[in-house]
């Protein structure tokens, strides 16, 4: 399988980083096993087998004399060389034979990095090696132009699925087969859905984090996705309503549209996301719900985790240039949420929607912050 200019582009600007991160914190070589980081590594590569576990079938390892392994068992090699292409995206690509375990994983590695130093980072336990997955998140944080480009088509898919899915449901279904036919619509778009969440009726006024049981929907329902792709996460909400509105649901559902519209236009690089927490949290008491807030996170940085970390009042984080977020306020009943991208070249976009959606939306206008589009409830 051919890899793209762009992917080529991508992974030698992460070989460019991780080199440095390297040297910024002395480390004779640097191994990556985890999912997220080998997709970040490759420019949207896939080492998963068993997405139940964030380690992934290879590890990449980096050496400080520049040069760059990819180590699996035998069992994977001619993926990873014909599917992948770890070859031209500059990874020797190491065996070890799968029946002895990790005890020749071990002795493989450290035959590659005799030599290259005492100091070995890692991203995950690894013996001998310092545990680095936290320093090394950091540096996935700021997006380049291709992973831009990558993460709005993702949303765009995302977005696709979820209202498909969201708008296809009928009274009747179980919330078991509402996920399924989620998951129908992201599986076809080459999408794997990490979250899938669905909660019916009163379950939605019961649980921020419903997943599918047995009950079947009789009037409402709530779908929640987080989709991945290229190792990136897009994550969104959508409602539908068989029958019109109680005035209380649509109420709140207006409220909780401009709550998420401060959290989104609030969020802009070098904005402290204690400020923008604190916006939100204000935006929650001018609607009458001051501490709706505590009985869910609000979402916060998004990438290669579905959230990087969550804001909170205390948060001591900075939004970056071309970093992604998602916040999800929720008003007990409802709740809105999206994913965005923000950078100084294009200000703030809203990866999960599609030029092609027929969801209902309102325009959200929010003195001194601007407007945004926020999805309605769909009435059916």
């Amino acid at each position: 399988m051919a890899i793209g200019e762009a992917q080529k582009l991508e992974a030698q600007e992460k070989h460019t980083r991780i080199r440095a991160f390297m040297a910024r914190n002395g480390l004779g070589a640097l191994v990556l096993g985890r999912q997220n980081n080998f997709a970040w590594a490759t420019g949207g590569g896939v080492n998963w087998v068993n997405t139940a576990t964030d380690l992934g079938a290879a590890s990449l390892v980096y050496t400080a004399s520049g040069k760059a392994y990819a180590l699996t068992q035998n069992i994977e090699v001619l993926r990873f060389e014909n599917e992948e292409g770890l070859k031209e995206l500059g990874f020797e690509v190491v065996p070890h034979r799968w029946w002895e375990g990790n005890s020749a994983k071990q002795v493989v590695l450290e035959a590659l990095l005799s030599g290259e130093g005492a100091k070995v980072g890692a991203d995950f336990p690894l013996e001998g090696a310092e545990n680095l997955a936290p320093l090394l998140a950091r540096e996935r944080w700021s997006l380049t132009s291709h992973e831009a480009q990558r993460f709005r088509e993702l949303g765009r898919l995302a977005c696709e699925a979820l209202e498909i899915a969201t708008a296809e449901v009928k009274p009747g279904m179980s919330e078991w087969e509402i996920a399924g036919r989620l998951a129908q619509e992201c599986f076809s778009r080459s999408l794997l859905a990490p979250v899938t969440l669905v909660a019916t009726d009163e379950r939605i006024w019961q649980y921020r984090h419903p997943v599918p049981t047995s009950k079947k929907l009789e009037k409402y329902a709530m779908l929640v996705v987080c989709a991945r792709s290229g190792g990136l996460i897009a994550s969104c909400t959508r409602l539908v309503h068989f029958g019109a509105l109680a005035p209380e649901l649509a109420k709140r559902h207006a409220a909780v549209q401009r709550i998420d519209a401060v959290f989104n236009l609030a969020t802009k690089p070098g904005a402290a996301i204690s400020e923008v927490f604190k916006q939100g949290l204000a935006q929650y008491a001018r609607e009458g719900f001051p501490d709706e807030w505590q009985l869910h996170h609000q979402g916060g940085a998004a990438g290669y985790e579905a959230r990087d970390y969550v804001g909170t009042p205390d948060s001591s984080e900075t939004a970056l240039d071309w970093q992604a977020f998602a916040w999800n306020p929720s008003i007990t009943g409802t709740k809105s949420e999206d994913t965005i991208l923000v950078s100084n070249e294009k200000g703030m976009e809203i990866l999960t929607q599609s030029p092609n959606s027929k969801w209902p939306s309102t325009n959200v206008e929010i003195e001194g912050l601007g407007d945004i589009r926020r999805p309605d409830i769909l009435v059916l």
